[in-house]
């Protein structure tokens, strides 16, 4: 078959049944020559929306977070050479924090590559490290191929898939989805064994464990042993719970439960999430865990295959817990009350009044949160009612996030109001998408917290290291630069004047609105030390 308009047509259909097959709802990206407008034309035949993105990588966190939300493959599409480079930071967002992303890229046909330079790259090669698979989707069965590939991103586990398009092939099938874990009874009877009679278990939320929310919250409620979760398991314990001990980093916040405990259980738990320090608990630890892990970070772990719930029933029914009632919320509190004890000094506005603030008005809404020193204080204080009711990069612990995803979580939550917290410098990576934002009259709050500087590597930062040059930015007047965009904004320098801007009309509507918060960045030095010592 040649790569001519007629392949690219049917090949282009193909890819749109397989879509509209594994339950794909929407596109997004930002498209270029070839066939992209033939997939979108397609697509769009069969009920499949498209959001034009301003970036490569913007469109894939807006997929994955979509996804994420909606249990369906988050799909973004985008051209040849630049935009598959462009592409490649959003594909590692999701190749790390689990998110089920299928991208789709146009490339230079096999056929024309002896001839053809421009823009030809081994798209294959670039891709590869940060997806779960990528391939050629070309003429033979593009429908099962596509088919194939979002059941792939979705999971378990959940990550990225690329498929490159080229009409010119017959292309590439992706791997069938491993199969969930059997259960391991053997190594079941070895944890139990281990269990037996411990008085103060600590169970460890991680990513893995979302999707066995509802069980895993029917085994932990009432039972009286302290629950922390990662960031991506926020919400899968309600942080108001009794159990909720709050969040687990491997950093010095949680560190006074862990060394009271005399075992550490964690559920779902995957490397990628804790910072990259070393697993110093005396207590033994176990593993529970639906997927494949490598345990290699935590020690000499006893690790359980499996359905988790079931398992953690089993290896708490063997201890003989004694902690004080309510313990779990009384850790939880008592380092809320740690990392809120900052002198306020009246060097501006605090991050966590900033946070408490924006809570006090949103409510529960479905937040955001971009990587930068505002999560520290963003992360303990705003509460986890539901899985995924908080979104942030964790794995690969990317700026630039929030914004793109709060615009996908919106798509996905359509009535609901999205809140997306933002430092400085993550919304100058994404400023353009505020265009984005107004064009589809999205109900998303954006609160960024401006103190005109990359505040948590300025905290690191000592003697002969750049000194203000690596880390300081000249102010930027957001709330101007968000109204000449089409999104309503406000400036405020004080809780009050949160309040009054968040309370105001122009926040209340139907549509976007942008508050320029301007912060005092001498609260982060605290909240660093209490946070990881």
């Amino acid at each position: 078959m040649s790569a001519g308009s007629h392949t690219f047509t049917s090949v282009a259909a193909g890819l749109a049944d397989g879509l509209h097959g594994a339950g794909v709802r929407r596109l997004f990206g930002m498209p270029g020559g070839g066939p992209n407008l033939e997939m979108i034309g397609a697509a769009a035949e069969r009920g499949i929306g498209f959001t034009l993105a301003h970036g490569e990588t913007a469109a894939c966190v807006m997929a994955g977070a979509f996804g994420l939300l909606t249990g369906t493959p988050g799909t973004a599409l985008v051209t040849r050479g630049p935009g598959l480079t462009s592409a490649v930071n959003g594909l590692a967002q999701a190749f790390l924090d689990r998110s089920p992303l299928l991208l789709l890229s146009d490339c230079v046909p096999a056929v024309q590559r002896d001839r053809i330079a421009h823009q030809r790259l081994d798209q294959l090669a670039v891709a590869a490290p940060v997806t779960r698979w990528n391939g050629t989707l070309g003429h033979r069965d593009p429908a099962a191929t596509v088919a194939a590939a979002a059941a792939l991103a979705a999971g378990p586990p959940a990550g990225a898939v690329h498929l490159d398009y080229d009409a010119s092939v017959p292309g590439d099938l992706p791997p069938a989805v491993v199969p969930p874990a059997a259960p391991d009874a053997a190594a079941l009877e070895r944890a139990i064994a281990v269990a037996g009679g411990r008085r103060r278990p600590v169970v460890v939320l991680g990513v893995d464990a979302v999707a066995h929310a509802p069980a895993l919250r029917e085994v932990l409620t009432g039972g009286g042993v302290p629950v922390l979760t990662t960031y991506q398991a926020a919400g899968v314990v309600d942080s108001g719970s009794p159990e909720s001990a709050g969040l687990f980093t491997n950093a010095a916040l949680e560190r006074p439960l862990l060394d009271r405990a005399d075992l550490i259980v964690g559920v779902g738990l995957d490397p990628v999430e804790p910072l990259p320090a070393p697993w110093s608990y005396d207590a033994p630890t176990l593993l529970l865990t639906p997927a494949e892990v490598d345990p290699a970070y935590f020690g000499s772990p006893t690790v359980v295959d499996g359905p988790p719930a079931p398992a953690l029933a089993a290896v708490l029914g063997a201890c003989i817990p004694d902690w004080p009632a309510g313990a779990g919320q009384r850790h939880r509190r008592a380092r809320l009350a740690d990392l809120a004890a900052d002198a306020r000094d009246g060097a501006g506005l605090h991050p966590i009044d900033l946070v408490r603030a924006v809570h006090e008005i949103a409510g529960h809404a479905q937040l955001t949160v971009d990587a930068g020193a505002h999560m520290l204080a963003a992360m303990p204080f705003w509460p986890a009612t539901r899985p995924h009711g908080i979104l942030i990069s964790n794995g690969l612990a990317t700026m630039g996030y929030a914004l793109p995803a709060a615009i996908g979580a919106a798509l996905a939550r359509r009535g609901e109001r999205v809140v997306c917290l933002v430092g400085d410098g993550g919304l100058g990576m994404s400023l353009a998408e505020l265009e984005t934002l107004a064009r589809i009259a999205l109900p998303v709050t954006v609160v960024v917290f401006d103190d005109a500087a990359l505040s948590l590597i300025e905290l690191k930062q000592r003697a002969g290291q750049g000194g203000a040059d690596a880390v300081r930015f000249d102010p930027v007047d957001f709330a101007g630069v968000a109204a000449a965009m089409g999104v309503p904004s406000a400036v405020a320098d004080d809780v009050a004047g949160v309040r009054a801007a968040l309370s105001a009309p122009s926040a209340a509507g139907p549509g976007p609105f942008l508050l320029d918060a301007r912060i005092g960045p001498a609260g982060y030095r605290h909240i660093i030390d209490v946070s990881r010592g």
